[in-house]
């Protein structure tokens, strides 16, 4: 049972790298919920290992009952028909002068009004972000349209305990995307139970391996042909995407593409390394290598190619880590030999950064040219959008730094926290969306941050031993394979400090992979490994 648990979830995780990286609808969420949510049940019904089951899962259960809580002691309500009725809206406009303001106040709240049943999230966001608008336009709070505005913010709030966690909204889809979030979590927890061959696992990472250099491929094929056009779909012909500038193979966004294919990378190397130690000089005649090599060839290109600056220079950071840790496995390292690498590093990057330029110019132009605009924007003393954005949340974070607002409540919290710079830079990324309601500001592009907001010190103090646990892992393992997989997860989670990974069910789901998977192969790994 436990090798058709383990076949199963292997295509899971193929399958959704393909289905728009895991967005491609409700469908794909729902498959992985409930092939991880059975395979979970499969476990827990056999009574072996059952203290380390209860272990592993010991966090995912407290985040759970964070998450229980926080659902029953909701923050903020959403007004149905009678109490728009009573709200009365019309009274407010028929003593309102200024017709600039009822034209402003009336499409807002007749949007609201129609999202707060279908999406309550983003109507209070819209609100909120339209009341900061409207009186830095308008800062005397008074007059109808004014009144009508801290009213309906007045309606909206609830009496919360603060004394236990809070959600900003408790609603189903709030309890459908825990679900979502907390399977796609599980998928490394499970692999670690239900694997203890070393064979295996390295079949499994040669398989994530190929598939990313698989997609790489294709990425670089559509970024060479892509040719922008409101009537094309973007991914496969199929799925469209928010930001058409960004998307990079079957990812609707180039930085989750780049953590994606980093930790693939990864993996890929840490597989040509471990065959070297194993097979010598005769790896080479391995087909699997020869493999191995044209997906590490085709992520390296992919990366840069992707426009992703920060997966860039995180993948030549990787190379120059990488690299290092593999000369002192094997005991080759010396001045002589660092003074070559890093002359080869630079050359290589050299040789990259030409080659790509040749095949895509445009893109090289903008990742330079956006460099140097954030270059200049430093030096002139004015913060890049991302860090105004962790300003803000780092204030939203203070006004409740114990248990914070309650998971996935920073697109609708934020933009009473958001400051006038913000403000006024937010709708700068909106011209090319698809959607008229797409945010510039969903995310602050900073999961940790985020994530804290959401759950607070209480949540970060949960997970901060099982962090920890993974990186005196990275430094105690004699595995080099192990190394390299975990080293892949690390790499994640200095992406997460930058960017918002996590949010694509791919890379969050392929992130718990590498670290139940190199844990496990540390764990059954000999004692000592001989180079």
């Amino acid at each position: 049972m436990n090798k058709l648990t383990t076949k199963v979830l292997i295509v899971l995780l193929v399958v959704v790298s393909w289905a728009k990286a895991g967005l491609a609808g409700n469908w794909i969420l729902y498959t992985i919920n409930l092939f991880i949510l059975a395979s979970l049940l499969f476990l827990f019904v056999s009574k072996e290992n059952i203290r380390l089951r209860l272990l592993l899962i010991l966090p995912i259960a407290l985040i759970c009952l964070l998450f229980s809580l926080s659902y029953t002691n909701p923050s903020f309500t959403v007004i149905n028909n009678s109490g728009w009725a009573k709200l009365n809206i019309d009274k407010y406009f028929t003593h309102e002068t200024d017709i600039e303001k009822i034209i402003m106040v009336s499409e807002i709240f007749k949007d609201i009004k129609i999202l707060s049943k279908k999406k309550p999230e983003l109507a209070h966001a819209i609100f909120w972000d339209f009341k900061k608008r409207f009186f830095d336009k308008y800062p005397n709070h008074k007059g109808p349209m004014a009144k009508l505005i801290l009213e309906y913010d007045k309606i909206i709030q609830l009496k919360a305990n603060r004394l236990i966690p809070s959600s900003a909204l408790s609603n189903k889809g709030l309890l459908i995307e825990f679900i979502n979030k907390i399977s796609q979590t599980l998928i490394g927890i499970i692999l670690f139970l239900c694997i203890n061959n070393r064979k295996i696992i390295r079949n499994i990472f040669l398989i994530i391996s190929i598939n990313i250099g698989v997609l790489a491929i294709v990425g670089v094929f559509q970024k060479l042909n892509y040719a922008p056009s409101d009537e094309q779909l973007e991914i496969f012909g199929i799925w469209n995407t928010p930001e058409p500038r960004y998307f990079f193979s079957s990812f609707t966004y180039k930085n989750h593409w780049s953590a994606f294919a980093l930790m693939g990378l990864c993996t890929s190397l840490g597989l040509l390394v471990d065959s070297y130690r194993r097979y010598g000089k005769s790896f080479t005649k391995k087909t699997s290598n020869l493999l191995l090599f044209l997906s590490v060839l085709s992520i390296v290109i992919s990366i840069p190619l992707s426009g992703s600056r920060s997966g860039t220079i995180l993948m030549i950071l990787s190379f120059i880590l990488l690299s290092f840790m593999t000369l002192s496995f094997f005991s080759i390292f010396s001045l002589k030999l660092l003074c070559i690498f890093s002359f080869s590093i630079f050359m290589g990057a050299f040789v990259l950064y030409s080659f790509v330029s040749k095949i895509n110019e445009e893109t090289i132009n903008e990742m330079t040219s956006n460099f140097k605009a954030q270059y200049d924007e430093i030096s002139n003393g004015k913060l890049p959008l991302r860090m105004l954005l962790w300003k803000d949340l780092l204030e939203q974070i203070q006004s409740r730094p114990v248990y914070g607002f309650g998971f996935n409540s920073y697109k609708t919290i934020n933009p009473i926290y958001q400051s006038l710079e913000v403000r006024n830079m937010r709708r700068i990324g909106l011209k090319a969306a698809h959607q008229k309601y797409t945010p510039l500001v969903g995310t602050a592009h900073n999961d940790w941050l985020e994530k804290i907001s959401e759950f607070g010190l209480v949540g970060l103090l949960i997970v901060c031993p099982y962090l920890y646990f993974i990186f005196i892992q990275f430094f105690k393992t004699n595995s080099l394979l192990s190394k390299f997989g975990l080293f892949g997860a690390i790499i994640f989670l200095i992406y997460s400090f930058g960017d918002f990974p996590s949010q694509t069910p791919a890379c969050l789901m392929l992130f718990s992979t590498l670290v139940g998977l190199a844990l496990k192969y540390g764990y059954v790994s000999p004692k000592k490994v001989l180079a």
